[in-house]
């Protein structure tokens, strides 16, 4: 059972209100770390599990985690952590400021040259409502539509647990990351949809940070905006993907409709509305990035996509910016 999964919203999440069940046959030895620290805090006996850590000797996703369980640790036991480990502490900081990049910020990345496919996931901040992804091809220029207008499909990367990014299932970091093939089959329609999800990978931390100031103008290296994938990354989050979904949302009223938020991947739009209109925004995508590299659309050629994705919260208006090459 994943009691993360299960369990967590109701300490951090969106489920506020709602009692739990604690799990009375719960198998202590085979929780891991995460798991640990929310299910001894849930329990009420965090200190229990703390005296077990020997602090000279943690893991960097062991240290990063705890950092998020500030509220639930013992000020002194913190206290000994932060001084430490002072460098990913700041770090951990950085991220979490939850920098909104403004108008000139995005124009900057927008208009660098990385010589890579390019994906740009903008999101407004909060991430309540959907954002908008854009395509640039290896030569800097814009995807358009046949009208003249920059080709994009709303977007959402938002956790449906209410969880922020430095928790598993949590919402999409911020940051830099690499896109990488397709999964071999477009398998649990339900949940991702009829077509291919997107594999996205964090850049590697043997690569570093640099490899990912190599895909940022040079005035943002000292920006705290993309260090949250920097922390996910080191936090042991994994398998986030860009897909569809084959889940109704039913409720006109959310502030998504008729998207679906998922457990920290983006996610693109299929759906009928009303019976009449059919949208199939990953089969868009799939295809837009087939020929922003000169390959045929072909089903065999959706594993050769390869690019550089961008996820950014932004405090404007998309009408502001410009896609030129």
């Amino acid at each position: 059972m994943n009691y993360l999964k299960t369990y967590l919203p109701y300490l951090f999440g969106n489920k506020e209100g709602k009692s739990y069940v604690f799990p009375q046959d719960l198998d202590w030895d085979n929780l891991n770390f995460e798991e640990s620290l929310m299910m001894y805090s849930l329990n009420d006996d965090i200190d229990s599990f703390i005296n077990t850590l020997d602090i000279t000797s943690l893991l960097p996703s062991q240290i990063f985690h705890l950092f998020s369980y500030k509220k639930q640790l013992d000020h002194y036991f913190f206290t000994n952590l932060t001084s430490f480990y002072p460098e990913e502490y700041e770090l951990f900081l950085k991220a979490k400021k939850g920098e909104v990049l403004k108008h000139d910020d995005v124009q900057e990345i927008l208009n660098y040259k990385n010589h890579e496919l390019s994906m740009f996931a903008i999101f407004r901040e909060g991430r309540h409502k959907p954002g908008k992804i854009f395509v640039k091809d290896s030569y800097n220029r814009f995807v358009h539509n046949l009208n003249g207008s920059v080709w994009s499909i709303p977007i959402l990367g938002v956790s449906g647990r209410g969880l922020p990014f430095n928790h598993s299932n949590g919402t999409t970091p911020c940051g830099v990351f690499t896109v990488d093939s397709v999964m071999p089959e477009a398998n649990q329609h339900a949940e991702f949809g009829k077509f291919r999800r997107l594999i996205v990978n964090f850049i590697s931390q043997s690569e570093g940070e640099e490899k990912i100031k190599q895909m940022l103008p040079t005035s943002h290296y000292k920006k705290s905006w993309w260090q949250q994938c920097v922390v996910a990354r080191e936090l042991g989050r994994s398998l986030l993907r860009i897909h569809g979904t084959g889940t109704i949302n039913k409720n006109p009223f959310t502030p998504h409709f008729p998207m679906i938020p998922s457990s920290g991947c983006l996610t693109t739009t299929e759906t009928h509305l009303m019976g009449l209109v059919q949208i199939n925004h990953q089969r868009n995508l799939l295809d837009t990035l087939m020929k922003a590299q000169n390959l045929p659309v072909t089903y065999e050629n959706e594993s050769k996509i390869h690019g550089v994705l961008y996820v950014i919260d932004f405090d404007g208006t998309y009408q502001t910016l410009e896609f030129k090459s």
